[in-house]
C-alpha cells in the first residue's frame, strides 16, 4: 500500500501542493473571523446534568450575578468631601458606558420612602448630586449608616471597605468580543487611584475577561516559544537551515489548521484549546525527525534522492501513522465523556494529530525533492560520536545489569505509589493563578473584608403562590446559620426586602428593620402595588413559587464547596420545613388506621393543620371549582373520599406541597461540579485509552505477553508522576490530570518504534532474540532521544503560563515523557530479554500487518553490526568467567 502512496505523493507534487493550500486559505479564514473566547464556568459540565440544569433555571428565574463588577477600596476617610466626590464621580462615569446597566455604591445609593397621600412607596437618591460641603456630607452619611440592609453589603465599618457594585448588560458578556469594553472601564476606574487609593477590582466580569486577555496572550506566546525552541532544536540535530525551514512549513500549516478547525466547528478557545496549537507543533516536529533522519540514512547508503524518498514513505509511513494514531487515541478517549468541552477538545485534538501526519508525509517529501541532495556535512548527525556512545551504554545495561533495571524500577515504582498516595484533588475558580496575580490578590482582598467574593446561590421552590410569606423568619434563621459558617458574605433574600419595606413604611425607623407580622404586611399591599415598577421582586420569581438566597462565597476549593453543601443541607431543610417530621409522621400514622379511626386522625389533622386541608382540597377538586367552594364551606364533603384508593397518595401530596426544595446553585457551585465531573472523566477516559492501545497492540503482535512487556513501560512513567505529584503538593486538578492522557498517549510511540524494529528483524534472525533486540535499539535510540528531547523541550514552553496548572502540566508532561524514553530504553529491551527464554513461536507469530516494508530495509551497514555483537560475544565470555569464579 504505501509503495503505491509514495508514487502518488511524488508524481502529483503540484497537485497536492495546491489542495493543501486551498485548505489552509479556507483554515485561516475560519481562524481570523470565527476563532472566539470561551471562559465560562460551568461549561466542562454537560447540559443534562443537575448542577446545570438547577444553574440554567436559577439564570431564567433571576437572571445572573455573573454580570456584576466590582470596585472595592478601603473607606477609613471615604466621607471625607474630596475622596467621597471622587467616588461619585467615578460612578458617573463608569454610568456612561453604554455596557452599564445601573451603578450602587456609597454615592449611588437609594431610600424608600412612603407616599401617605398617593398610597405608594417611591424610590429616591440618597445623593443627587456632588455635595458641596462637608456639613451636607456629613448629613447624608448619617442617613446611609442609619440603613442596616446596606451594612454589610456595600460597606463594611468592622474592615474599613467600600464597595462600588457595576451591572454590566447581559448580552454584552455574552460576547467576549464585546466584553472587553470592561478593560477600558476598569482603566478609567484606576485613574481615580491618586485621589481613592488602591481600587480593587473583581466580580466574574472582571475575572472572564481578564482570564480571556491571559489566554490570547499565552496563545501567541506558545506558538512562538514552541516555534522557536524546536527550531533550535532542530539546528541543533541536523546542523542545516533548510532543515529548520522545511519543518517549520509543516508547523505553520498544522497551526493554521489547528487554529481554524477550532472555528470551522464553531468552538470556542478555552483553556484547553488554547494548548491546540502547541500540542501540534510538539508533535509533528518528532514526524519531522523520523522522516528526516531515514531520508539522510538513505541518501547517505545510496546518495539516490527519488529513491530516498520514496523509501522514506514507504518504511516511515506506517510506523509514523501508527504513532499518531496511538497519540490521537489518548486524546480522543475526551469524545467518550459527556462533557461538552471535553468532547470538542478531544476531537480537535486528535483530528489535527492526523492531520499533522498528513501535512508530514506530504509536504517534506514533496519540498525534499525540490531542493538540493543533502551535502555530506548535513549528514554528520548520523555519526554523532556521544549518541553512539550513548546506545551502546544503553545496550551494556541491559545485556549485564538487567538485575540493577529491575531493581531500581521497582523502587522507583514502590516510590511512585507511596507519593500518588498522597495526591489531593483540587480545583478553585483562582486555583491556577500564582498568588500575586491582580486577580488573586484581589479576590482575597474581597473576601477579608466582605467575607466571600464568588457567587453562591440558594435556590427554593416553595411550591405555592406567596408561600415565602409565612416563613420569612425561617429563611431570616437560615441567613444567620450561614453567617456562622464563617466563609460567605452578607446574604440576601426576600426576608431583608420584607425588612426594609417595613422600615420605609414606619418613616424609615432603623428600629423597625425587621420582619412584620402578616397583618402589617397586609397594609403595605397598595403602596407596594402603586409603586413604580411594581411586581419587579428581585428575590422572587414572577410566579410567586420560587425564591433565593444570595450570597459570595470564598474561593474554595471544589471538593470544600461540596463538603460545605453536604453540610449545609441537612441543617437548612429542617429550618425551612419546620414541620416536616409532624407531617412525616402523621401520616405515617394514617396509613396504619381505617374507618371511624382514619376520620376521626384526619379530622384533628384539618384543624391543627389547615394548610394540608386546603392543599388537599385543591388536589381532590382538581379544576372543579364549584366542588373546591363547597369543600371549603362544609369540611365533612372531604370525608367522603378518605376511603377511596387514591386518597393516601393526594393526602401525600398534600403533605409535599407544604415541603420547600432547596437547591445550591451559582458560579462556585458550578464550578466545583465542573472540576469533579473533569476528575472522575478524566479517569474514565486514560482507562480507555489504556484499553484502546493494549487491544491495538494486541492486534499488532499476536500476542498477550507482548501486549504486557509493551504497557509496563508506559505505566512506569504515569506511576511516577502520580508519585512527584503526590510528594511535591501538586494537587488532581482538570489541568493536571490531563498530564497522564496526553503523556500515555505519546510515550508508547517510542515502543511501538522499538517493537516495529524488533518484529522486522525477527523475520532475519528469528532464533536469535537477543541479536533483533540489540539491532533494535541501534536503530530506533538515536530517534527516541532526538523525539524525547523535543518533546521535553516542547511541553517545557508550558511553563511560562501565568497559570498553575498549564504550568504544572508542562512540567509534568515533559518529566513524564523523559521518564517514558529511558523506560523504552532501557525496561523494554530487558524485558524483552528476560523473557526471550518464554517466547514461544506462537508469541512471535506474523502479526496482522507489517509496520515496516522489509524488503531491501538495511539501516545499518551489517559489518558494523556484527561487530558490535561480536564485541558483546566476548563480553559475554567475560562475564561468565566472573559468574564461575
Amino acid at each position: 500500500m504505501w509503495i503505491k502512496v509514495s508514487q502518488i505523493i511524488l508524481r502529483n507534487r503540484i497537485l497536492i501542493l495546491s489542495i493543501l493550500l486551498g485548505i489552509t486559505v479556507v483554515f485561516g479564514y475560519y481562524m481570523v473571523n470565527n476563532v472566539k473566547m470561551d471562559n465560562k464556568y460551568g461549561t466542562m459540565l454537560p447540559k443534562d446534568s443537575p448542577a446545570k440544569k438547577n444553574y440554567i433555571k436559577l439564570k431564567s428565574l433571576f437572571g445572573q450575578n455573573e454580570s456584576l463588577l466590582i470596585f472595592a477600596i478601603d473607606n477609613k476617610d471615604l466621607y471625607d468631601l474630596e475622596k467621597f466626590n471622587a467616588w461619585y464621580e467615578l460612578g458617573e462615569v463608569v454610568k456612561s458606558f453604554e455596557a452599564v446597566d445601573s451603578v450602587f455604591s456609597e454615592a449611588h445609593l437609594y431610600q424608600i420612602h412612603k407616599n401617605t397621600t398617593d398610597k405608594k412607596f417611591e424610590f429616591d437618591k440618597i445623593i443627587k448630586y456632588k455635595p458641596q460641603s462637608q456639613t451636607q456630607l456629613d448629613s447624608l452619611e448619617k442617613i446611609i449608616k442609619l440603613n442596616p440592609f446596606y451594612d454589610g453589603f456595600i460597606y463594611n465599618n468592622e474592615t474599613n471597605a467600600s464597595l462600588m457594585m457595576v451591572f454590566i448588560n447581559e448580552n454584552i458578556m455574552n460576547d467576549m468580543k464585546k466584553a472587553v469594553v470592561l478593560l477600558d472601564i476598569e482603566k478609567k476606574a484606576k485613574e481615580f487611584e491618586p485621589l481613592l487609593g488602591e481600587i480593587h477590582i473583581s466580580g466574574m466580569p472582571h475575572i472572564r475577561v481578564s482570564v480571556g486577555e491571559k489566554l490570547k496572550g499565552e496563545l501567541g506566546l506558545f506558538i512562538g516559544l514552541t516555534i522557536l525552541i524546536t527550531s533550535l532544536l532542530l539546528y541543533v540535530f541536523f546542523r542545516s537551515l533548510k532543515i529548520v525551514l522545511i519543518c517549520n512549513i509543516v508547523v505553520f500549516v498544522g497551526v493554521i489548521w489547528s487554529l481554524g478547525s477550532i472555528g470551522f466547528f464553531d468552538f470556542k478557545l478555552s483553556i484547553l484549546m488554547v494548548l491546540i496549537p502547541p500540542l501540534m507543533i510538539v508533535i509533528s516536529i518528532p514526524n519531522s525527525i523520523f522522516l528526516i533522519n531515514k531520508f539522510h540514512q538513505e541518501i547517505k547508503d545510496h546518495g539516490n534522492k527519488v529513491k530516498a524518498l520514496s523509501r522514506v514513505i514507504q518504511k516511515i509511513g506506517n510506523a509514523t501513522l501508527l504513532t499518531n494514531l496511538t497519540t490521537a487515541m489518548g486524546f480522543a478517549t475526551f469524545i467518550f465523556t459527556n462533557s461538552e468541552r471535553l468532547f470538542e477538545f478531544g476531537f480537535i485534538a486528535a483530528l489535527n494529530i492526523i492531520m499533522v501526519f498528513v501535512l508530514s508525509i506530504t509536504i517534506l517529501p514533496i519540498v525534499l525533492s525540490y531542493s538540493a541532495i543533502p551535502k555530506p556535512k548535513h549528514l554528520e548527525h548520523l555519526e554523532k560520536q556521544w549518541l553512539h556512545i550513548a546506545i551502546e551504554k544503553l545496550e551494556f545495561v541491559t545485556l549485564y545489569k538487567r538485575k540493577w533495571v529491575f531493581s531500581v524500577a521497582g523502587v522507583v515504582v514502590i516510590l511512585a505509589i507511596i507519593g500518588a498516595l498522597k495526591i489531593k484533588a483540587t480545583g478553585n475558580i483562582t486555583g491556577d493563578l500564582p498568588q500575586h496575580d491582580p486577580i488573586t490578590r484581589d479576590v482575597q482582598y474581597l473576601q477579608d473584608k466582605f467575607g466571600g467574593a464568588i457567587p453562591f446561590e440558594i435556590l427554593i421552590d416553595t411550591k405555592k403562590k406567596n408561600a415565602y410569606l409565612y416563613r420569612l423568619k425561617a429563611l431570616e434563621k437560615v441567613q444567620t446559620v450561614l453567617k456562622e459558617h464563617g466563609v460567605f458574605s452578607k446574604s440576601l433574600s426576600v426576608a431583608d426586602g420584607v425588612k426594609i419595606i417595613n422600615m420605609a413604611y414606619s418613616e424609615n425607623n432603623p428600629a423597625r428593620y425587621s420582619i412584620p407580622t402578616l397583618s402589617k404586611m397586609n397594609r403595605f399591599v397598595p403602596y407596594l402595588e402603586n409603586a413604580e415598577g411594581a411586581g419587579n421582586n428581585p428575590f422572587i420569581d414572577s410566579s410567586k413559587i420560587y425564591t433565593h438566597i444570595t450570597l459570595q462565597v470564598e474561593d474554595l476549593g471544589s471538593y470544600e464547596i461540596q463538603e460545605l453543601i453536604d453540610t449545609l443541607g441537612p441543617e437548612l431543610i429542617p429550618i425551612i420545613n419546620p414541620k416536616k417530621e409532624i407531617y412525616d409522621n402523621a401520616y405515617a400514622n394514617i396509613l396504619t388506621l381505617s374507618g371511624a379511626e382514619k376520620d376521626a386522625a384526619l379530622a384533628d389533622l384539618y384543624f391543627d393543620y389547615p394548610e394540608v386541608y386546603l392543599n388537599l382540597v385543591e388536589i381532590t377538586a382538581q379544576d372543579n371549582a364549584a366542588l373546591k367552594d363547597e369543600m371549603i364551606m362544609d369540611e365533612n364533603l372531604i370525608y367522603s373520599y378518605h376511603d377511596k384508593a387514591e386518597f393516601n397518595t393526594n393526602l401525600k401530596a398534600a403533605f409535599d406541597l407544604e415541603y420547600w426544595d432547596l437547591v445550591f446553585s451559582g458560579t462556585a457551585v458550578i464550578a466545583s461540579n465542573g472540576t469533579q465531573y473533569l476528575v472522575k472523566n478524566l479517569f474514565t477516559s486514560l482507562a480507555i485509552a489504556i484499553v484502546l492501545i493494549a487491544i491495538l497492540m494486541s492486534i499488532l503482535f499476536q500476542s498477550w505477553r507482548m501486549v504486557v512487556i509493551s504497557l509496563i513501560p508506559n505505566f512506569i512513567p504515569l506511576l511516577t508522576t502520580a508519585g512527584i505529584m503526590g510528594y511535591f503538593g501538586i494537587p488532581i486538578k482538570p489541568s493536571t490530570l490531563l498530564v497522564f492522557s496526553i503523556a500515555f498517549g505519546i510515550s508508547v510511540d517510542d515502543t511501538i518504534h522499538f517493537l516495529a524494529k524488533f518484529r522486522q528483524e525477527l523475520k532475519h534472525y528469528e532464533h536469535d532474540l537477543r541479536r533483533c533486540i540489540l539491532v533494535a535499539l541501534r536503530e530506533t535510540g538515536i530517534s527516541m532521544i532526538y523525539t524525547s528531547i523535543v518533546l521535553f523541550f516542547g511541553f517545557g514552553v508550558f511553563i511560562f503560563s501565568q497559570f498553575g496548572g498549564t504550568k504544572a502540566l508542562g512540567i509534568l508532561v515533559s518529566l513524564t515523557l523523559l521518564v517514558a524514553m529511558l523506560a523504552n530504553l532501557l525496561i523494554l529491551p530487558s524485558l524483552l530479554l528476560f523473557m526471550q527464554k518464554k517466547m514461544t513461536n506462537k508469541a512471535l507469530r506474523e502479526p496482522l500487518f507489517e509496520l515496516f516494508d522489509e524488503e531491501g530495509d538495511i539501516e545499518l551497514e551489517r559489518i558494523e553490526i556484527e561487530e558490535g555483537l561480536k564485541k558483546y560475544e566476548e563480553e559475554d565470555i567475560k562475564h561468565q568467567t566472573d559468574k564461575d569464579d
